[in-house]
């Protein structure tokens, strides 16, 4: 029980800090955190000086778009799940609804930035690896977590070996998905 709120917390840690947003954070944290994945990123693509100038006004964009979008989403289910008794039917499918227009914009952001915006500042196969790195600061981030909660791996948290950060998990890139408020 304990490994799985520690990693649903890390999952939440990285939605909040892929785009900036770092609650209570001091700007110097946020600004340290927005270094490293900057440094990370750059080092795993391989970016020149020019598509690094190119690529991160573009990357930050997506970001602060896309978390605004996730943002109202939770909004908008934490918002019906504490008023669902007082809710008519058609207000939760309004509710509903708008949660699911709030995914297909997301779908539409990262097909506009992946599908276009990030080609003209990066090559395709850059592009295609952007995903495998945005994954892998993920891991990353998680085991900075773990390295900083001192690896209590000997209390219930098992091997290490946890197939949700094996090799291959990087195959589907997708946003961790924000979970609706119990």
């Amino acid at each position: 029980m304990k490994q799985r709120v520690l990693k649903f917390s890390a999952a939440l840690v990285f939605l909040f800090t892929s785009s900036g947003f770092l609650f209570a954070q001091t700007q110097e944290q946020i600004d340290k955190f927005n270094a490293e994945r900057k440094s990370y990123f750059n080092e795993k693509l391989a970016l020149t000086d020019a598509e690094s100038k190119a690529f991160w006004p573009l990357y930050d964009d997506f970001q602060n778009r896309k978390m605004k979008l996730v943002e109202d989403e939770r909004n908008t289910y934490q918002y019906a799940y504490k008023n669902a008794d007082h809710l008519t039917e058609a207000e939760i499918l309004e509710n509903l609804e708008k949660v699911y227009t709030l995914k297909d914009k997301q779908i539409e952001l990262e097909s506009e930035y992946y599908q276009d915006k990030f080609l003209k500042a990066l090559p395709a196969k850059k592009v295609l690896m952007l995903g495998k790195v945005e994954w892998d600061f993920r891991r990353y981030l998680l085991q900075q977590l773990r390295d900083r909660e001192g690896g209590h791996r000997g209390q219930g948290g098992g091997t290490g070996n946890s197939p949700e950060i094996s090799e291959h998990s990087w195959q589907d890139p997708a946003p961790l998905p924000v979970p609706a408020p119990f």
